[in-house]
């Protein structure tokens, strides 16, 4: 929090429960463990809440799918390239700890569906509902999370039928866990966070899109409730209402989206376009040799695998319910060939909206048709809106690949052991060994066989390059050790955004600019006024308002800012102390003139809320 000079942090506007777990954590790990320090936690805790969640997922799967389905996906899970990046040792961000909630937010409330006694459904929905609730202190984006648990809801409202007044459905009970459910996150996030009452910036729309969802579906089904108790010419219609009500309440969400369009500019992902979003390279769209590198056959089999399913429930004409998840599946793993064909990226986009809409209405019209129930329905459901939701979203940032890699683990699983079961049947032998033994080999294929892609050797690669220690030069190291040797604590030094927290931590001195974004209109700025300043003055009365006491440049900085060309004494080079012309690192200290002063102008968030309280102060 001390970095942002001389602003601060609007703390009421944050979701910061995992800084703060951390935190706690940290200070009664202190009691037992005095040598471990709050650095050592922050870097394990990552891959200690990605197993937490793994271990979750394999003990729901287990009592579901059974030990073999199990086993399969947790490695598959555990080994895919994306998995690693982000959830290994020394990964700064909330990835594994929001995954971990996401996981025991669904699973649990799958759990209460599937329990049987009424205390066990009741205390299922209520640490599911507990979860959403940590899970929305954590992360704005955490409502995707929660639209799975909607889908299943909804999925079930569509489908269950209406036979006679004892079914669950029909009377309250049906209700009554759900409602329970919204009762523990709904009205607790909107008293415990001030973003879910009158957010901005990043938390304009929570209250939109986490709060008001989960109610919405609890109206139409107490609506319906109501109507079909009161109304009973309407009971034999119980789908068609239910088809209704939903396509009412879906047409009012997209109607605020698109009211809403443009105050997505510079919020959220994918709407956002403004140039340090643009700039930052996980918020960009993957392409194809992305999805290759990262997934293989993978990706594939785990298509294959969405499809069958949607087969299963069309029966004899099943095979066209699958072309639309085909369709939208191909729009988001051939991206860029598709932007290439088609000449104009918006026709693309125009493309997958499309796409995505069908998909959609195939899923409403699976739920308001379909002639049979599969095994394990409700877990099919969820990992089909698990892959859907967050495909929508990865299809335009490469960093939400992080959270796709679950659904593609179980529908890979899915297809894998659909065809060793189809080989087996075909064997007059021992088919439950022979299921087993033609799974393992295929598994072992996909691992192995660099053809299909090698996923093994991918994990591998990923392990050991894709996230590397920082800083790696010795030179960046040997800067950073000089400054928390030579500079004060309260020193601020100026940099590239992507060493404000390496300059911070590592360095013990304070930065402009980082990589949190909180005040991601600074990063704008001091682009516009360091690197692209038209004058000396104009950079040092940006440096002064920010009270910069040091500059530092890297051969990451463009090759022709201000620093490169011949300045005046206000910038004292002070590191290296020998050859500094020729250093890949150099620091200046900075001695203002006595005629530069602040202007608020340089202070500009972008939030007209906080700008207006600068200007008063």
């Amino acid at each position: 929090m001390s970095r942002w000079h001389p602003v601060g942090r609007d703390l009421t506007q944050i979701l910061s429960l995992y800084s703060y777990t951390l935190a706690y954590i940290h200070q009664a790990i202190g009691w037992v463990f005095p040598n471990i320090t709050l650095y050592h936690l922050t870097v394990y805790a990552p891959v200690v809440c990605f197993c937490i969640g793994l271990g979750a997922l394999a003990l729901f799967l287990y009592h579901t799918k059974g030990g073999l389905f199990t086993i399969a996906v947790t490695i598959l899970i555990a080994t895919l390239p994306g998995t690693i990046e982000r959830s290994t040792v020394g990964f700064s961000d909330r990835d594994s700890w929001c995954l971990m909630l996401g996981i025991l937010a669904v699973i649990t409330y799958l759990a209460s569906l599937q329990a049987q006694r009424p205390r066990y459904k009741f205390f299922w929905a209520l640490v599911s509902g507990f979860t959403v609730f940590l899970g929305g202190l954590s992360w704005e984006g955490f409502g995707v999370f929660l639209s799975v648990i909607l889908v299943v809801e909804l999925w079930r409202f569509l489908t269950t039928p209406l036979i006679s007044a004892d079914n669950e459905e029909y009377t309250t009970e049906g209700l009554r866990y759900y409602l329970v459910w919204v009762l523990t996150f709904v009205p607790t996030l909107y008293v415990a966070s001030a973003a879910y009452r009158s957010g901005y910036g990043f938390a304009k729309h929570l209250f939109a899109f986490v709060l008001v969802p989960p109610v919405i579906l609890l109206g139409i089904r107490a609506l319906r409730h109501l109507l079909l108790s009161k109304v009973e010419k309407l009971r034999p219609h119980a789908h068609t209402l239910a088809l209704g009500l939903t396509l009412t309440s879906l047409a009012i969400a997209l109607g605020y989206v698109w009211i809403q369009l443009d105050t997505f500019a510079d919020t959220t992902v994918p709407f956002s376009q403004n140039q340090l979003m643009l700039s930052v390279e996980e918020l960009r769209a993957p392409n194809l040799f992305f999805w290759l590198s990262r997934y293989g056959s993978i990706f594939l089999f785990g298509g294959f695998g969405l499809a069958f399913i949607h087969t299963q429930w069309g029966g004899k004409h099943g095979k066209i319910l699958a072309v639309p998840p085909v369709l939208f599946i191909i729009t988001i793993l051939f991206r860029d060939r598709l932007e290439t064909f088609l000449g104009n990226p918006s026709h693309n986009t125009l493309l997958f909206f499309g796409m995505s809409v069908l998909y959609l209405l195939t899923f409403l019209f699976i739920a308001y048709t379909r002639k049979k129930r599969l095994e394990n329905e409700i877990v099919k459901v969820a990992f089909l809106a698990w892959f859907y939701l967050w495909a929508v979203l990865t299809r335009d940032a490469t960093r939400y690949d992080f959270f796709i890699g679950i659904a593609l683990a179980f529908f890979t699983t899915e297809m894998v052991m659909h065809i060793a079961h189809s080989i087996s049947e075909n064997i007059k032998w021992k088919q439950a060994t022979l299921k087993t033994g033609f799974t393992v080999l295929m598994l072992a294929i996909l691992m192995l066989f660099k053809p299909l892609g090698g996923h093994a050797t991918r994990a591998f690669y990923a392990s050991k390059y894709l996230t590397p220690t920082f800083p790696q030069e010795n030179t960046m190291i040997n800067t950073l050790h000089w400054m928390k040797n030579n500079l004060n604590s309260d020193a601020i030094v100026a940099a590239n955004w992507s060493y404000g927290s390496t300059l911070n931590v590592l360095g013990g001195v304070k930065t402009i600019i980082d990589q949190d974004h909180y005040i991601q209109h600074w990063i704008h700025l001091y682009h516009k006024h360091i690197y692209n300043a038209t004058s000396e003055r104009e950079a040092l009365a940006f440096l002064k308002t920010h009270g910069g006491t040091h500059i530092m440049q890297t051969d990451i900085d463009p090759p022709d800012t201000l620093l490169h060309k011949k300045v005046s004494n206000a910038f004292l080079p002070v590191y290296p102390k020998t050859d500094f012309v020729k250093a890949k690192v150099k620091v200046w200290e900075i001695h203002y003139p006595s005629d530069i002063q602040p202007n608020p102008k340089y202070l500009k968030t972008g939030f007209p809320e906080i700008d207006r309280k600068l200007q008063l102060q």
